[in-house]
């Protein structure tokens, strides 16, 4: 008995760590990327449901490697599996280490690394652009321009 469970636990973890080993791997093909679901790993660091639309958020990403790449996503959540709001805000308050994929026209799975936790959902819109965020993070109140 214990053995067969030693076995599954081992087969899980060598199946967790081909999954990383594979995002890996697609992502190194592409070494500028453009997009946040091209980078090999990010970082949530804010969720922001929209009012009212709990299966739309925003999500605020950061590129743990390169602490001056940030973006906003806003994305469709999966609306069959009611998980994904919660295991977004564990996310972002563990500072865990997501693998971002794109599949498909515009969809797009976030995936905790060392897990087998996922988010599905549709990618609206991203804006990788320096900077919008920053003042109103150091408290001035107000953005530049």
């Amino acid at each position: 008995m214990f053995i067969a469970g030693g076995l599954a636990w081992t087969a899980r973890l060598v199946h967790i760590g081909n999954l990383d080993a594979l995002a890996l791997a697609e992502k190194i093909g592409t070494p500028d990327p453009v997009s946040a679901l091209d980078w090999p790993e990010l970082h949530v660091r804010a969720v922001i449901p929209q009012p009212g639309e709990p299966s739309v958020v925003l999500l605020r990403v950061g590129w743990p490697a390169h602490p001056e790449r940030e973006a906003t996503l806003l994305v469709g959540l999966d609306s069959d599996d009611p998980r994904s709001l919660p295991l977004l805000s564990r996310w972002c308050a563990a500072r865990a280490s997501i693998s971002p994929a794109a599949r498909g026209d515009r969809e797009l799975e976030l995936r905790r690394r060392q897990s087998l936790e996922r988010v599905r959902g549709r990618l609206i819109a991203e804006d990788t652009a320096p900077g919008l965020l920053a003042p109103l993070q150091r408290g001035t109140g107000s953005r530049p321009g």
